[in-house]
C-alpha cells in the first residue's frame, strides 16, 4: 500500500512538471505601458560550460530598441543540460520591440 501511495504521489509530481511550460524565467522591462503585440522568440545555446558562447541576437527592432527582454528555460532543457553535465544548455529569449518614437509637430 505505501508503494502505492509512493508510485502515484511520484507520478503526479513527474505530470506537474510536465506541465509547467517555462520553469525558469527571468524579464527585464524598460516600459510597462507599451502597447506592441509582436513578440520574438529565439532558442539560444551554449556549449562546453560558457567557453563557446552562442551567437548574438539581432532583435531587427525598427526603432533599434527594446522594451522587454525575457529568458526562460522548460523541463526539458534542463534535462539536456544535466544528460550532458552542462556542456550543452539551451534557452529560450523572447522579446518586445519598443514602438517607433514619431516627433510631435505644431500646429
Amino acid at each position: 500500500m505505501q508503494n502505492y501511495i509512493r508510485l502515484r504521489g511520484i507520478s503526479m509530481l513527474f505530470a506537474l512538471m510536465i506541465s509547467f511550460q517555462s520553469c525558469i524565467s527571468t524579464r527585464v522591462v524598460s516600459e510597462y505601458d507599451n502597447d506592441s503585440v509582436v513578440k520574438h522568440t529565439k532558442t539560444s545555446w551554449s556549449y562546453a560550460w560558457g567557453l563557446i558562447t552562442p551567437k548574438d541576437i539581432d532583435p531587427e527592432c525598427e526603432s533599434k530598441r527594446m522594451n522587454s527582454v525575457t529568458s526562460s528555460t522548460n523541463l526539458g532543457y534542463i534535462l539536456i543540460s544535466a544528460i550532458t553535465i552542462g556542456i550543452i544548455v539551451p534557452q529560450t529569449v523572447e522579446w518586445e520591440c519598443a514602438p517607433v518614437d514619431t516627433p510631435i509637430e505644431d500646429l
